[in-house]
């Protein structure tokens, strides 16, 4: 399968992306990942190299308004994670990329400035219409399954729980899991990733599992 992991802006997708994948491979469930870096700034291949991270999955250099063209998501437990380029200044990528997303992992902080790109960007065109215009050019002639994901979250803070209402009152999906935030998370890009399914990513990846956004034992993910 293929998962979309996407932004406005800048909200740790990157981050969140690197540490997602080796929770996926450190999981019990012997998951395979190859990466895709669909954005031009380069950070997670450069992040994947020898010498930085050395990550042990392949993250191969795709920003490609003919990604959909150029590349065919994987099947059985082998997951191709993509970290896509910004849809603000990327829409073109971000359209590609969603006519063959299995799933789209929505990174946002819980802040009013995450939010406004979002819902009510003021010269863009909102998340939610960018998914619909995909569905016709989708295969299935649905929009890809889409999840939102809280990071930089603060323990107790309000703003966790408000931010999470009004993205469900907009219709999107929430993961209960949230990333918090944490130097762990924000200084490592750069560096090896170790022990990401003891973090807040494992939590992550067994709720995906749970609510059957993973393929488990035999059963594929179905869309």
């Amino acid at each position: 399968m293929l998962i979309a992991n996407m932004s406005p802006r800048t909200t740790g997708k990157t981050t969140d992306t690197g540490w997602l994948s080796h929770a996926l491979l450190e999981d019990e469930e012997g998951y395979e990942v190859e990466g895709y870096d669909a954005d031009h700034s380069k950070q997670f291949w450069s992040w994947s190299q020898p010498g930085k991270g050395n990550f042990s999955f392949p993250v191969h250099l795709k920003a490609s308004a003919k990604f959909h063209q150029e590349v065919v998501p994987p099947t059985g437990k082998r997951i191709a994670m993509v970290d896509c380029g910004h849809t603000e200044n990327h829409i073109f990528i971000a359209d590609s990329l969603l006519r063959i997303a299995d799933l789209v992992i929505l990174h946002m902080s819980p802040t009013a400035a995450d939010w406004e790109r979002i819902v009510e960007p003021e010269t863009a065109k909102p998340f939610k219409d960018i998914l619909a215009s995909s569905a016709p050019l989708r295969a299935t002639g649905r929009k890809p399954e889409t999840w939102v994901l809280l990071n930089r979250t603060v323990a107790n803070a309000s703003s966790t729980g408000y931010y999470r209402e009004e993205m469900i009152k907009e219709g999107y999906n929430v993961f209960t899991t949230v990333i918090p935030r944490s130097e762990r998370f924000g200084d490592s890009m750069g560096g090896p990733v170790e022990g990401a399914a003891k973090t807040a990513f494992g939590a992550l990846v067994t709720e995906m599992k749970k609510r059957g956004l993973l393929p488990v034992g035999d059963q594929e993910v179905r869309r």
